[in-house]
């Protein structure tokens, strides 16, 4: 597999190399993070068979020479065209232990120092400095002579500035700071701060609520808008769950049903246990009968028309159907019933025949249909209510 992700991003790692201008700064950090992390930094030099060599972002607790890119301000007076300059290896010196990151660096830093990035902004000399110009004068002059002192001293705080700058781009900008921390190979804990901080929004704030549904839980984060909403409308739920399953899915409501009512809730003449009798006022509370139908507490899910595959994946036996009503019933609460109406295309209603598939076996009331020719309409005679799931 590292063979493989080489060969993939070894275009990406020879443009950045040999072409940084044409990349923006936050972005070619970006880049240079993932790829340390993975050990296929551009340029790296490493052995035959030797393991990669993985770096961590630079700005944090981490010794110099073990973080992905040394940053360095580009010692010029010209006009600053980009924000990087050029992206080299360091000097031979320092990959002997000239500089800060050969002592104490670990085990990255002894087997090859990090790359350097030369940039143009944010820096105490160059072209943009804080500095009075005379300090990036001296630098030059300077190197002109292989005298790199002065400038590797500035460069300590240069390299600080700039991580840290970096660090407080990525703070805020959260879908940087979401997929690093789902690409990141060491992770203390189950999500980052925002989406922790998300799932807190939607009603998913404890450890107890999540990862125990068959759909993904990030799935209520996407569609947070709607699930931060009061009251609930059909209208949304449509959206949901026609996107995330990707069926043409339509609520219908208003779905009659009988409700079983509690022995108390019956209507009963006076007699010895009860002398005044149970809701036996007329015009007020007396109701012939053990139910009552009501159409306002259930709704529908009418889909399709789909194919065979489909259909059968959303039968009880399927794999769709349990994560269908879980959705729903996470959006709407407890307080409405559904089920669920899956319409089958006419052109693929199966001959009924004993055994069936072996996928998809015959099962009565399910998917079988006694037929003697061509299916000129829809089957929408199947409706799978929750006590099937």
């Amino acid at each position: 597999m590292d063979s493989q992700s080489r060969r993939e991003n070894a275009p990406l790692n020879e443009r950045l190399r040999e072409s940084p201008g044409e990349f923006d700064f936050f972005q070619a950090v970006r880049l240079l993070i993932r790829m340390a992390e993975r050990g296929v930094l551009p340029g790296e030099d490493r052995s035959p068979g030797a393991p990669p060599i993985k770096r961590k972002a630079p700005g944090q607790d981490f010794a110099p020479g073990e973080e992905a890119v040394r940053f360095r301000s580009i010692a010029s007076h010209a006009f600053a065209a980009t924000e990087i300059v050029k992206l080299a290896k360091p000097r031979e010196s320092e990959a002997t232990g000239g500089q800060e990151g050969g002592g104490g660096g670990g085990r990255a830093s002894a087997a090859s120092p990090p790359l350097e990035m030369f940039v143009t902004f944010l820096g105490l000399t160059g072209p943009n400095g804080v500095l009075p110009q005379h300090y990036t004068s001296q630098i030059i002059e300077r190197l002109k002579s292989k005298d790199f002192s002065l400038a590797d001293f500035l460069d300590l705080f240069n390299h600080r500035l700039i991580s840290l700058f970096y660090r407080a781009w990525e703070k805020y900008r959260f879908p940087i700071g979401f997929e690093r921390f789902r690409l990141s190979p060491e992770r203390d804990e189950p999500d980052d701060l925002f989406t922790a901080c998300m799932y807190s929004l939607v009603g998913f704030g404890t450890e107890g609520l999540r990862r125990r549904q068959e759909f993904d839980d990030e799935a209520v984060i996407y569609y947070g808008g709607h699930f931060s909403h009061w009251p609930r409308n059909a209208v949304s739920l449509e959206g949901i769950a026609g996107e995330y399953f990707g069926f043409d899915l339509e609520v219908r409501q208003f779905q009659g049903q009988w409700l079983t009512l509690a022995r108390h809730d019956q209507s009963a003449l006076p007699n010895a246990m009860e002398p005044r009798g149970l809701n036996c006022e007329l015009g007020v509370n007396a109701i012939a009968g053990e139910r009552v139908w009501d159409v306002q507490s259930k709704f529908r899910h009418r889909i399709g028309p789909v194919g065979y595959r489909d259909f059968c994946r959303l039968m009880p036996s399927g794999d769709m159907l349990r994560p269908l009503c879980q959705l729903t019933r996470t959006y709407v609460g407890p307080q409405f019933d559904f089920d669920v109406q899956p319409v089958l295309k006419a052109a693929e209603i199966p001959w009924c025949q004993l055994g069936g598939d072996a996928d998809a076996p015959a099962r009565l009331g399910w998917n079988t249909w006694i037929r003697s020719g061509p299916m000129h309409r829809d089957a929408e005679d199947v409706i799978f209510h929750l006590e099937d799931v």
